[in-house]
């Protein structure tokens, strides 16, 4: 099953130009005139029902899309009709003139259907647009000298080709931009925005092979906000999701080079990995997750403190001189975290890899 549906319009967009291409410069064989303007109909009534299918699969709007869709596929389901009329029947009366009218009508919604989507922040959509104005421009130059206005003693209908060129080429590069942006979140946590805990593991790993190779240190940070659960409990979710996302704003800053990954490991608890860490420099990013979300002054009156605090674990090592594993050192921070909890919260520990796991009830 194709899963992404732009795409499959996008590609089925392309197979029916490459098809309408065939079909008029080589005709469809022994079926004659009448096989081939049939052929023709189909492939160009494909055309606009798959272009037209990407550009609402494609844009991501809230706003204006019911009103736009109820606009656009009856002047769509026109269009097909016509050009079935006119394929078939051979009937041209004032069809010229209405396919124009038609097609312009097309492309006009369409191409507020990408203002509509840019405007609402979806930024693939300047590719989108970029793409609608070189066809329009093609359309238009092909039309003109069609007419006698521009150049009539020219032939100028490469000038349709080379618009659509360039709208498929650009819609190619709006589906990347799309699918650059979709990869983009997938890595996000999306309450707070920071790296979630998939990202978390991805980053752990790559710097758990770099560090053994190049005989380097890695340090691991575990952080949780003090009596969390209190806090959720006595002023609501809400209002301890807004705690959760402030505080990830204070564990970012944190972070100073740009192979440190902060993140949200889950609940109330965030993690970073710290490449090239020794354990005194991991310790001092863990005070640095202190002091930013003390700094924050996030008022908790039923706390001793008043304000949201977290408490940090730290544990660092060299993975190719001990041997020790990347669980276990996620293990020992863990472990560095609930010590930080025993001896009274707002605190950095950074702990031996050998210390074990306490009991859980400690949170």
């Amino acid at each position: 099953m194709l899963r992404d549906v732009p795409f499959g319009w996008y590609a089925t967009s392309m197979f029916a130009l490459v098809g309408l291409t065939l079909v008029e410069t080589r005709g469809v064989g022994a079926g004659g005139p009448k096989a081939t303007h049939l052929a023709e109909a189909v492939t160009l009534a494909i055309y606009y029902i798959a272009l037209t299918g990407f550009c609402r699969s494609f844009l991501s709007i809230t706003r204006w899309r019911r009103l736009l869709d109820a606009l656009t596929l009856p002047v769509l389901g026109a269009i097909v009709a016509l050009i079935f009329v006119e394929k078939v029947t051979g009937w041209r009366g004032y069809g010229y003139v209405l396919d124009e009218v038609l097609q312009a009508a097309l492309l006009v919604l369409l191409f507020v259907r990408g203002v509509a989507a840019r405007d609402q922040g979806f930024a693939p959509a300047r590719f989108y647009l970029i793409a609608f104005v070189f066809a329009a421009a093609g359309i238009l130059i092909n039309d003109l000298n069609l007419h006698g206005v521009i150049f009539p003693h020219q032939n100028l209908t490469r000038a349709f080709d080379a618009g659509i060129a360039l709208e498929a080429l650009l819609f190619a590069l709006a589906l990347a931009d799309r699918n650059r942006a979709l990869s983009a979140l997938i890595r996000l946590d999306g309450l707070t925005g920071i790296a979630n805990r998939r990202s978390f593991d991805g980053a752990l790993a790559r710097a758990w092979d770099r560090s053994r190779r190049s005989h380097s240190a890695l340090g691991v940070l575990m952080i949780d906000v003090d009596h969390f659960k209190r806090y959720n409990d006595t002023h609501g979710h809400q209002a301890g999701d807004e705690i959760l996302r402030r505080v990830a704003e204070g564990v970012e800053a944190a972070v100073l080079r740009p192979d440190d990954v902060a993140a949200r490991y889950g609940g109330e608890e965030f993690a970073i990995v710290l490449p090239l860490a020794e354990g005194e420099a991991s310790r001092v990013v863990g005070e640095r997750v202190r002091v930013n979300v003390r700094a924050l002054a996030i008022p908790y009156p039923e706390a001793p403190t008043g304000i949201i605090t977290v408490s940090v674990g730290v544990a660092s090592t060299r993975p190719a001189e001990s041997g020790v594993s990347p669980a276990k050192l996620l293990e020992s921070a863990d472990a560095a975290l609930y010590q930080a909890k025993r001896e009274g919260r707002d605190k950095v520990v950074l702990a031996p890899l050998e210390r074990s796991t306490p009991d859980p009830a400690i949170r």
